[in-house]
């Protein structure tokens, strides 16, 4: 009688240590079936905001950009003016809506930054080469491969016989544009809704 009893508290002690084991890091879902917790939770982003590894290969193969913008925050960027009411408003908020198609993700601060710095260095390595067709496409898509944008981020292109360009640096999550008039319009921008870096045909 006393073994049985002393095998009956082992096998208790034995299920005890087993469902406590079990408890850890479980939770019990309706029906007896367990699921594991988990405390870890995905990290939230603004929009145009770069990964941490991305971010840091582009400071690797930009130097002179990430030097530009070593300590600027990631932050939002200032709200953007209210429309104005009444018939203005109207007006206003249909001509936004036919041209929804060409709005652009916002950058944060230091996406902007960054982007301002590649545009700035765009332009000086175009500068000792004239300006306009005198660049021509051909120049253009070399002088940006030169400058380590790879061709297949690069869209180049010509409207009213003026050269000029769509790049997109993904590891800052951000695009550049540029036309080659006669006084260099080189700008960074945040990729459009529609998707890229290009401008998107269409709207109504």
């Amino acid at each position: 009688m006393k073994r049985a009893m002393a095998s009956m508290a082992a096998g208790l002690a034995v299920a005890v240590t087993a469902v406590a084991l079990a408890g850890c890091g479980s939770v019990s879902a309706p029906g007896g079936a367990s699921t594991t917790a988990t405390t870890a939770t995905t990290p939230t982003r603004e929009p145009g905001q770069a990964g941490a590894e991305a971010l840091a290969r582009h400071d690797r193969l930009f130097p002179q950009v990430a030097a530009k913008c070593a300590g600027v925050a990631a932050t939002p960027p200032s709200a953007p003016a209210a429309a104005p009411t009444g018939d203005g408003g109207t007006w206003a908020d249909k001509y936004a809506e036919n041209h929804a198609y060409k709005q652009t993700v916002r950058l944060l601060a230091d996406a902007q930054c960054r982007g301002e710095a590649h545009a700035a260095r765009i332009a000086d390595a175009l500068r000792p080469a004239g300006t306009s067709a005198a660049v021509g496409e051909a120049g253009l898509r070399a002088a940006l491969q030169r400058l380590g944008y790879p061709a297949e981020l690069v869209d180049v292109h010509t409207s009213a016989g003026t050269p000029g360009f769509d790049l997109e640096i993904p590891e800052a999550v951000l695009c550049v544009s540029g036309l080659l008039t006669a006084r260099p319009d080189i700008h960074p921008h945040g990729m459009y809704l529609d998707g890229g870096c290009t401008e998107p045909k269409g709207g109504h």
